[in-house]
């Protein structure tokens, strides 16, 4: 089951658990949220993050418009979920 698919106080449950094993926990969170060179640096932190998708699916669900979620930025995300059935 995908994050999607859970309803809104189990979403809220796993949350917390998942982001203390997110490989970004210690991380500078300005390296999320600018752009050019330090994307590529926050996109390889990603990559071997165990929650990846975790994070990822609740981007998508909450719109966020901002960073990188999941990896991805927000026109990576959209263009994804372009292509997702509903």
């Amino acid at each position: 089951m995908t994050m999607i698919e859970m309803g809104s106080d189990e979403l809220v449950t796993r949350q917390s658990s998942w982001r203390e094993r997110s490989s970004c926990l210690d991380e500078d969170p300005e390296i999320f949220f600018a752009g050019g060179g330090v994307s590529r640096t926050a996109k390889k932190i990603c990559a071997s993050c165990p929650v990846r998708e975790q994070c990822l699916e609740l981007s998508v669900r909450n719109d966020e418009r901002f960073g990188i979620w999941g990896g991805l930025t927000w026109a990576e995300r959209k263009a994804l979920t372009k292509h997702r059935p509903t």
